[in-house]
């Protein structure tokens, strides 16, 4: 019977930092939405929004459309650059694709 020899293309990084710690609340944070304009990202992340301006209502959110858009963008140092500029607590990246 023939064998089949499987590799995991995927490659390994090696961790040296890691994230930043979880805060215990949204309440009062200023929030930043990243997104990566895939799978109608502006429909759910101004869902998104909405759900959590109903539980955090004194957050801050900041929308999506004033950041880079797209996954060539997400990681890049302009993006890094304006998520420090409008000091976000928290930034959520989305949308899956």
């Amino acid at each position: 019977m023939p064998t089949l020899d499987l590799y995991n293309p995927t490659g390994a990084t090696e961790i040296t930092r890691v994230h930043a710690p979880r805060l215990d609340t949204l309440e009062g944070k200023t929030i930043g939405f990243v997104s990566n304009d895939s799978w109608q990202a502006h429909r759910t992340l101004a869902l998104l929004r909405e759900l959590l301006q109903g539980r955090f209502p004194t957050a801050k959110i900041v929308p999506f459309s004033e950041f880079p858009m797209g996954n060539s963008h997400i990681d890049s140092e302009a993006t890094a650059d304006l998520v420090q500029e409008k000091q976000l607590d928290a930034v959520i990246v989305g949308n899956a694709a």
